[in-house]
């Protein structure tokens, strides 16, 4: 089982969250801070934080991991979802192979398919999975996502990474392809990216809008792909207004 932990007020409505590559679910704790009327689920995905012990399979394995923790730990579902980068392709699958669990879901950097190069960027996957964890490549990372990031922190939660688990959950992610799975979902999806993230993330949006009916798409202006970082509260007011149902076109642009 993996390793999670719940905040929040008890019988509020329960938002899980899941991170990206390379860190843990102490990532979101800047973001929950601004969000005290929820009940929140972190949990760590396989060779992540405390679940490092737990060997990445794959992304829909992962997905099937997730859905037994939540159902473990919340007593009263659907739950609304939000992930970044990798956690976004867990959460995807995770909202198409178990559509009873999540009643909102909002992923940001998500490609669609068709990453370029991809036996170049595998190789330099390789390469990066060891240091990743390391100290001074985790401080770098960090201090990229701006001043207002806890650098020690950021730090200490990457080193926890199995170097096997990135090289594996990132390869993953740059075969990812949205055409190979359903279309079809219950769960309302909002697909959104960082002004400054890769094209393709960018581009990407309007693919999954294309594909997944009903669902919307959202620009963070001037943020990266780990805004959620860079921004936490504006994060916060986004994932909010998704789990009401008022998307916050003054402050993100569809």
């Amino acid at each position: 089982m993996l390793h999670r932990s719940l905040h929040g007020p008890a019988g509020a409505p329960v938002i899980t969250c899941l991170h990206a590559v390379g860190i843990s679910s102490w990532m979101w704790q800047r973001v929950i801070a601004q969000l005290p009327e929820y009940r929140v689920l972190l949990i760590d995905l396989p060779g992540h934080g405390e679940s490092r012990d737990t060997p990445w399979v794959s992304l829909p394995d992962t997905a099937d991991l997730v859905a037994a923790a939540i159902r473990s730990d919340v007593d009263t579902s659907p739950v609304h979802l939000t992930a970044l980068s990798l956690g976004s392709y867990v959460g995807l699958h995770l909202v198409l192979r178990h559509p009873d669990l999540c009643t909102s879901a909002l992923l940001s950097g998500i490609h669609p398919g068709q990453m370029p190069n991809r036996r170049m960027m595998k190789l330099l996957s390789a390469i990066m999975a060891p240091l990743a964890p390391r100290p001074a490549f985790a401080r770098r990372t960090a201090r990229m996502m701006g001043a207002a990031v806890d650098v020690e922190g950021f730090v200490a939660a990457a080193g926890q990474t199995r170097a096997s688990a990135f090289r594996r959950a990132t390869n993953d992610v740059l075969d990812f392809d949205c055409t190979t799975l359903p279309a079809q979902t219950g769960t309302r999806l909002a697909f959104v990216a960082g002004s400054r993230e890769h094209m393709l993330i960018r581009d990407g949006l309007d693919v999954f809008s294309a594909r997944f009916a009903g669902s919307i798409t959202a620009v963070a202006p001037g943020l990266g792909h780990g805004w959620a970082g860079e921004d936490p509260a504006l994060f916060a007011q986004f994932l909010r207004a998704h789990i009401e149902g008022t998307p916050l076109q003054s402050e993100l642009s569809p």
